[in-house]
């Protein structure tokens, strides 16, 4: 018998619209245009049932709501929606939804049926512009109703950042997160061309084998959903290998394809072309490629879209986001030592974008396109190295030079890598920050700027990232550093 048959049914609260209809047309062979599922294969059995389990009795049937007092779409345009066994051998329903027509507000709801599950994790990503912007997970007893909530105000705990147990994972790595089946992890991936993954338990972090790394010295590490089931795979960049695929299954990853023939220095993803599949970026010197996913994980260059042309020569980082609010993922594009230049996205099509951003000369480390000062739109962190980073605010699609406005003085100089989320009990967003000499957290001003708080770590830092690592609902810090890495809460 199937352990986990998530069912949709049609008796969700008439107070919401409900995502039903747009799962049940697969079942009947219907199709749908703003909707896209992915199923580990234990599920792909019951496929054909969703239909004939919405006409009939789900007793044990709860209600999924997806809420929000966030707008649609200027501020969440899609959503990414999975119910996964709490067994590693039960099933996993995952769909993407584009927020538009028949659903295009929030909240939805979906009805899920446990079968023989005795739990279950479910969580759902909030997109804008084809880039992950929240995220909330919850674990479900089916004892009753579920609402995953997407804030406008996104609280972390109380009180100045602790860090929790001992260093663990390979010492300055990359660091990146996956939710999926079995929760949230982290990934590091070494200098030294070791990797971990990480989780919380019992307080502390342990580390577990991932895939062989490719030849060479990782350069770029990046999560996306590359296979449309709503969890996080991963795309792995050295110095000497093509980059490579890792896809998601239950807690663990398993190497796949490798995009192009040749290293890259750097890797973005985003849906550039709003089909709901995860498409990507990469560059390094003067190539710049778009690949084109074809929604089952498999990736197609498509030069006639994007190319560095004459603009970019020695590119060093890339970052995805949707600058000037039309809901195409814009590209901007860092390098070592000459200027940043940009490329505004429509339909999958790149424009050369020349106004978008200063063309101030920066040996770019790493950029982070994010919410800065909670108006939605993504801003852009520059990690220089052997210089002060800069904060460019965006402006109505153009990135402005905000730095010594907004960041606390002296600013940080030889910034590794720098993430932003709402971490202490304040609605402005936060940051922290990998500095050659620790890891410096700002908490968020309400006015948009931030205030510098405290270094969390002594050791040399390299990398950041804000992830719910033991899935309590609150965001952690990850901190690698030249000891492993190092996890840090409230």
């Amino acid at each position: 018998m199937e352990r986990f048959a998530v069912a949709v049914v049609a008796d969700a609260p008439v107070r919401a619209a409900c995502l039903a209809d747009a799962v049940m047309s697969k079942s009947t062979g219907a199709s749908t245009n703003n909707a896209r599922e992915g199923y580990s294969s234990p599920t792909r059995a019951v496929v054909a049932l969703f239909a004939l389990l919405a006409l009939g009795a789900c007793n044990d049937a709860i209600t999924l709501e997806i809420a929000s007092d966030r707008p649609v779409p200027s501020a969440i345009d899609a959503i990414c929606v999975a119910v996964a066994d709490s067994s590693m051998s039960g099933g996993h329903f995952g769909r993407a939804y584009r927020l538009d027509d028949a659903l295009d507000h929030l909240p939805q709801t979906l009805r899920i049926d446990p079968g023989d599950a005795d739990g279950a994790f479910a969580w759902v990503r909030a997109d804008r512009g084809g880039v992950p912007a929240l995220l909330a997970t919850a674990n479900v007893d089916f004892g009753s109703d579920v609402t995953l909530s997407l804030p406008r105000c996104q609280k972390g705990g109380g009180g100045a950042p602790n860090a929790v147990g001992t260093a663990a994972g390979p010492a300055d790595a990359l660091l990146a997160a996956s939710t999926g089946q079995g929760g949230t992890l982290a990934i590091a991936v070494g200098a030294d061309g070791t990797a971990a993954i990480l989780d919380a338990r019992s307080g502390a972090l342990v580390a577990g084998d991932t895939p062989p790394l490719p030849a060479g010295t990782p350069v770029a590490l990046v999560a996306a959903d590359i296979d449309g089931d709503c969890d996080d795979d991963l795309i792995v960049a050295t110095t000497m290998a093509a980059p490579v695929i890792w896809i998601r299954e239950g807690a663990t990853f398993t190497a796949g394809a490798s995009i192009g023939e040749s290293p890259v220095a750097a890797l973005a993803a985003a849906d550039v072309d709003r089909d709901t599949d995860v498409d990507l970026v990469i560059g390094g010197g003067n190539m710049l490629a778009l690949y084109l996913n074809n929604g089952a994980g498999a990736f197609t260059a498509d030069p006639s879209k994007l190319s560095a042309g004459s603009r970019a020569s020695a590119i060093s980082a890339l970052a995805l986001g949707d600058l000037d609010g039309d809901g195409n993922a814009d590209l901007v594009v860092g390098q070592a030592g000459p200027p940043l230049v940009a490329w505004l996205g429509a339909g999958g099509n790149f424009s050369p974008a020349d106004a978008v951003v200063p063309p101030v000369p920066l040996d770019v480390a790493s950029l982070t396109l994010a919410d800065s000062d909670g108006d939605y739109d993504p801003d852009l962190a520059v990690a220089v190295r052997g210089a002060p980073m800069r904060l460019y605010v965006d402006r109505d699609g153009r990135l402005e030079d905000q730095s010594y406005v907004r960041l606390p003085r002296p600013i940080a100089t030889d910034v590794r890598a720098v993430a932003f989320g709402g971490w202490d009990a304040g609605c402005a967003p936060d940051a922290i920050l990998a500095t050659a000499d620790g890891a410096p957290t700002l908490s968020g001003l309400d006015e948009g700027g931030f205030a510098a708080e405290t270094t969390t770590t002594p050791a040399s830092a390299t990398g950041v990232v804000f992830v719910d690592l033991d899935d309590d609902g609150h965001l952690d810090a990850l901190v690698s550093t030249n000891e492993g890495v190092r996890w840090l809460v409230r």
